[in-house]
């Protein structure tokens, strides 16, 4: 057996061994972070009933967020969890909202799935979403796993400024984190319309709004991601809500 022979094996061996480890690290992770999902729903509903209703929320995000996770990754996980788990944890942080006083963020978040009888019936309970003349804000779109694509709209001296930060969560994207893409761009106060432009890309934003779900921002890209300039399989397509009326792209590190 020639050297190189004997360490192209070594090699190889190594190479598996550590594809072991992590397969094992991952479904570890995997299981210890599913058997949790009733301890955030516990602790949610604690802080709940004490009306520490930011507390709630980080709870019964978490509770949204691993549900729909390991649903996904049933049968790595093991988990029993069902479609009714998921729209309950996404109810129980709509509640949590609607409590804390930001209807908006209540709206998006019952409307993840708009459809079951829970999400209708909370959705019922809401006052209308307020229309204001002012472009600025916080927009949303459902991602995967609990989590959201986001617009910041910012109001300059001259302009609006508008920040796109958008994600692709694959099958293991809530342990191994997302792919990501962003871009910025600005328009004159008096549009309600503007388009990004990167090569070949182009992606236009329309804005408006109706009495179902307020404010909103329709996005339509007309390349791939890549040629958008952004990470596999993000997309900026979609309607994005209003959720707040500043725009705070901290926010996103909450998460």
């Amino acid at each position: 057996m020639t050297t190189f022979f004997k360490l192209s094996v070594l090699l190889l061996g190594t190479a598996i061994a550590q594809i072991s480890a992590a397969e094992i690290s991952y479904e570890q992770e995997l299981k210890q972070g599913c058997a949790k999902i009733k301890s955030y729903a516990q602790l949610g509903k604690k802080y709940y009933d004490q009306r520490d209703y930011a507390k709630a929320i980080d709870q019964f995000e978490l509770q949204a967020s691993w549900t729909h996770f390991c649903i996904l990754n049933q049968e790595e996980s093991g988990s029993k969890l069902t479609a009714r788990d998921m729209d309950l944890a996404n109810n129980n942080v709509g509640l949590s909202y609607a409590k804390s006083g930001q209807p908006l963020w209540a709206r998006a978040w019952f409307l993840r799935d708009g459809t079951t009888d829970t999400s209708r019936f909370n959705l019922k309970q809401l006052p209308p979403p307020a229309i204001s003349s002012s472009l600025e804000g916080t927009y949303v779109r459902p991602n995967g796993f609990g989590q959201w694509n986001y617009v910041f709209v910012s109001k300059k001296a001259k302009s609006y400024q508008i920040d796109f930060q958008g994600y692709y969560f694959g099958l293991r994207g809530l342990i191994y984190g997302p792919n990501m893409g962003n871009f910025t761009i600005q328009i004159p106060l008096s549009q309600k319309q503007a388009q990004y432009r990167y090569q070949d890309c182009k992606i236009d934003l329309a804005f408006n709004a109706d009495t179902k779900i307020g404010q909103f921002i329709t996005i339509k890209q007309s390349e791939s991601d890549s040629a958008c300039g952004f990470g596999h399989n993000v997309f900026a397509d979609g309607i994005y809500q209003k959720v707040e009326s500043d725009s705070k792209i901290a926010a996103i590190n909450r998460k």
